[in-house]
């Protein structure tokens, strides 16, 4: 090798070594910038989750804030109904509900007996006035100028047997009230002075079938003012108007009632 060949050999070792030399400055330098941002990072990052720590405990506090006045409205709103249904007299011992008795001359010779009749607790209809409905499972009318008995009171029978099955057991009570119905109106605050109605479907088959009258059916109609004259007896004085079949007549109406109070 001549001095020539040993020139330019020094020359490339000088000029690797430099390229190495280089190479790793520069990756010394890309590490440290790289530790510095991470470094500067840092704090911020530190921040962001005790921001986010914080927010997490004010919205803490604001469900459970949230939860306290929703809990404070509501029971505002269960005491204002409690209220409200305290206020609401319907345990008035005047009024006339509960298991019912009842006769009255319908006139001009017919007697009615309702002995097995019920009125269901009143219903505030308008401030201080009460309106209850009922009806009587045994009653019947007895005709004493043609030796009548109705018989009427089947038809109760079977629509209490239609009750008891699942297709009509939503339906029979309002059958029944078309049937054989009553209503009480109360005009006054303690319901001791008030409106009544009563009506029945009038059957006469069997004593229509057995004399020379034939079979009379029809409806019944009686209404007027009630007064309630102590807690368990009530006396109705009104008009009545019956027609069937075979005849039509009006009249006037006296009844006695017994209640037994609430159910």
């Amino acid at each position: 090798m001549n001095d020539e060949e040993r020139c330019m050999a020094g020359y490339h070792r000088i000029k690797l070594f430099s390229l190495f030399f280089m190479l790793m400055f520069a990756v010394c330098v890309f590490a440290q910038s790289s530790m510095q941002l991470v470094d500067a990072n840092e704090p911020i990052l530190q921040d962001s989750l005790v921001t986010d720590s914080l927010s997490k405990i004010s919205l803490a506090n604001d469900v459970d804030t949230n939860t306290i006045v929703n809990t404070n409205k509501v029971e505002s709103v269960d005491a204002g109904i409690s209220q409200n249904l305290d206020s609401v007299d319907v345990t008035n011992p005047y009024y006339p509900s509960g298991f019912t008795i009842e006769a009255a001359y319908a006139g001009p010779t017919i007697l009615q007996l309702r002995l097995f009749g019920g009125r269901e607790n009143p219903h505030e209809l308008f401030k201080n006035k009460w309106i209850s409905f009922g009806f009587a499972f045994g009653y019947l009318d007895i005709d004493f100028q043609r030796g009548f008995i109705s018989d009427d009171c089947l038809f109760m029978l079977l629509i209490s047997l239609m009750g008891r099955t699942e297709t009509f057991e939503s339906f029979w009570v309002v059958l029944a009230s078309v049937v054989n119905g009553n209503t009480y109106l109360s005009l006054t605050e303690n319901a001791r002075i008030g409106l009544f109605e009563t009506h029945h479907f009038v059957d006469y088959l069997f004593s229509g079938l057995s004399s020379s009258y034939g079979w009379e059916f029809g409806w019944s109609q009686a209404m007027g003012v009630r007064f309630v004259l102590s807690k368990s007896a009530y006396l109705d004085l009104g008009g009545h108007v019956e027609i069937t079949n075979q005849r039509f007549f009006l009249g006037a109406f006296v009844q006695l009632g017994i209640f037994g109070g609430h159910k």
